[in-house]
């Protein structure tokens, strides 16, 4: 037998051997191929991927290497000393070997996917994106370079590419675990919970590392569904006792519990684990938990630019925080106006939007309207609608009415906001439908506020939105309860401006925006005032939390409850409160806010420019 043939013969017995899985028989007849032909390039790369298969880093290297210097410029070389390299952390050496891949091949697709990762993980997001999308271009269906895009198109901001890189990688890769959680925790990041627990729901739990049980913690903790919730988290803290993710959720319902004590403990030890986690921050500062001795770190996060949007955000309302408390006035104004500036960047107010809305809206649900409608809806007692401008006194209402056993407080609902999406053509599509769908719809919504507590006769839904729904309660359930609360618009403003709401509330965070949001309300307000066929009742903070007891009981009275001074005890009343007013509404009733807005008259002239009418 020759030698070539006797290489021949060893290279197929190797080869054969390892689909086998017999790693050691295999070695040796590549060691003996090898013996035969040792300057072949080929072999000794064949070798050498084998090698690394087998998990024997080392020595693929070496035979690699070996290869190399024969063949400099051979593609498949680079490209498995570029993987060696990238599996072993050295991301500047596989950088050099994929940049020779690309050069010598550039239509080589693992190479570009494996430079883009490369530069990911070297912090060069911006060379590694269009890297990547070409990986992409070349290979639209592989599912690892979508969801690898994904990742980065996330972090880059593109959120709704990133979505569409997620579902296509599922798409073409149905049951694609790492796509499929990525998908759901990039949902949960942009208050999508409905959709993020789905997609949540269709991955096995032993799939999921602790850190994504305790983001559908959170999730779950958003859908009001909290023992499920709370088992979710402990599940994750059992895996791992210094899960972030899910210690936040424990702190989370501590803190909506009142326990505050056992939240600070919880997010000081988060702190402990991630020193850079704004949100302990600011849970700590809005339970009035956070010293002065905390102002270097919340600084730093604000104007660090490597943190992500949201982060420097939420730092610079806890930096706000400290300083206001210190009397530092114009450094806590430039904190949050650094704060609101970065979330507004997130999602700006759309005036002409709201505008338009508010139009179809007053057309839609005129007098005409209600005097056609009249005997449709629910004719029930049992809905009561608390409402208004947020921060404008919904919580303390709701904590009113819940000292009573008659109501269940069943905290900002959204449902009036589906039912709207649900139409099709909300809201002219409302004149269209039948005789019987708002009682169907009404008994529907009705069970679903009680779903928690159907033995109450009352249930309340405090979103404070839904004064742009007035028109869909008075059809729904002509016999509902309707208080709208009402706020100094100067200290309603600064109330909304310090507060780092849900994205969804983009008026929050530009007072150009809140001004005109304000007017746009109370135009809504004073149409429903003339049109709505169900009694709508006014709560005016400043005269409700100076002297309680008479607008209480006329409140009361308006609901129809017996007066019980009891009711006026809020801060005692144990229950979960899932609002910016977590903190206050466990302070007795006081006026201590009225007028806080004077602390900032300089920086807030524009505000009352606009709320007058006239141009800032």
């Amino acid at each position: 037998m020759t030698a070539l043939n006797s290489s021949t013969a060893h290279i197929d017995q190797a080869r054969a051997l390892a689909r086998r899985g017999d790693t050691v028989a295999a070695r040796n007849a590549y060691k003996a191929a090898l013996t035969q032909e040792g300057r072949s390039a080929s072999l000794l790369t064949e070798a050498g991927v084998f090698e690394a298969q087998a998990g024997d880093a080392a020595a693929a290297k070496r035979l690699l290497e070996r290869a190399l210097k024969l063949a400099p410029n051979d593609v498949d070389v680079h490209f498995n000393l570029a993987e060696l390299a990238r599996q072993a952390g050295l991301l500047a050496v596989a950088e050099r070997h994929y940049r020779k891949v690309v050069a010598v091949s550039p239509p080589h697709a693992d190479a570009q996917f494996g430079l883009g990762e490369c530069l990911h993980l070297l912090g060069r997001r911006g060379d590694a994106l269009p890297v990547l999308v070409r990986a992409h271009e070349l290979s639209p269906q592989d599912p690892d370079i979508l969801n690898y895009l994904g990742i980065v198109l996330e972090e880059s901001g593109h959120q709704k590419d990133a979505e569409q890189a997620f579902r296509r990688a599922m798409a073409a890769q149905p049951g694609h675990t790492n796509a499929m959680t990525n998908l759901a925790a990039l949902l949960a990041d942009n208050d999508q919970a409905e959709e993020a627990d789905r997609v949540f729901s269709e991955i096995s739990k032993a799939a999921l590392p602790p850190a994504m049980l305790g983001i559908w913690a959170d999730v779950l903790l958003q859908l009001r569904r909290r023992e499920e919730a709370a088992a979710l988290a402990e599940d994750a803290l059992s895996q791992d006792g210094r899960c972030v993710t899910a210690l936040n959720v424990k702190a989370t319902m501590l803190q909506r519990k009142g326990a505050f004590a056992e939240a600070e403990a919880v997010a000081r030890t988060i702190l402990s684990i991630a020193p850079d986690h704004t949100t302990s921050y600011q849970r700590l500062a809005t339970m009035r938990r956070l010293g002065a001795d905390a102002i270097p770190a919340v600084k730093r996060i604000l104007n660090d630019r490597s943190q992500g949007t949201k982060e420097r955000a939420t730092a610079g309302f806890s930096l706000y925080s400290l300083l206001d408390r210190q009397g530092e006035y114009r450094d806590a104004f430039a904190a949050l106006s650094q704060a609101n500036a970065l979330r507004a960047s997130m999602k700006p107010y759309n005036a002409d939007y709201h505008d338009q809305l508010a139009d179809r809206v007053i057309a839609t649900f005129d007098s005409a309207f209600f005097e056609t409608r009249a005997s449709e809806g629910l004719h029930e007692d049992g809905p009561i609608f608390i409402l208004g401008m947020p921060r404008s006194g919904t919580t303390l209402v709701e904590q009113i009415l819940a000292a009573y056993p008659e109501v269940h407080a069943g905290g900002e609902r959204n449902d009036l906001t589906k039912i709207a999406a649900r139409m099709n053509g909300y809201p002219e599509f409302a004149g269209l439908m039948d005789s019987e769908w708002a009682e169907r719809t009404g008994s529907t919504l009705l069970t679903a506020m009680r779903s928690e507590a159907p033995e109450k006769r009352f249930a309340t839904n405090k979103a404070p939105g839904n004064y742009m729904f007035i028109g869909l309660i008075a059809w729904l359930f002509p016999r509902a309860r309707i208080v709208y609360c009402k706020r100094d618009p100067m200290d309603n403003g600064l109330s909304c401006f310090e507060q780092n709401f849900e994205l969804e509330l983009t008026f929050a965070t530009d007072l150009n925006a809140f001004a005109h949001a304000y007017r746009l309300h109370e135009r809504m307000m004073a149409h429903w005032m003339s049109t709505s066929p169900v009694s709508i009742h006014q709560v005016q903070y400043e005269t409700l939390v100076s002297d309680p007891a008479p607008f209480a009981r006329d409140l009361v009275r308006y609901i129809g409850l017996e007066w019980n001074e009891d009711c006026l005890q809020t801060e005692r009343l144990e229950r979960p409160i899932d609002t910016a007013s977590v903190w206050q509404v466990r302070q007795p009733i006081n006026a201590s806010s009225i007028g806080k807005w004077k602390r900032y008259e300089r920086e807030l002239a524009p505000l009352a420019a606009l709320l007058r009418g006239n141009e800032a």
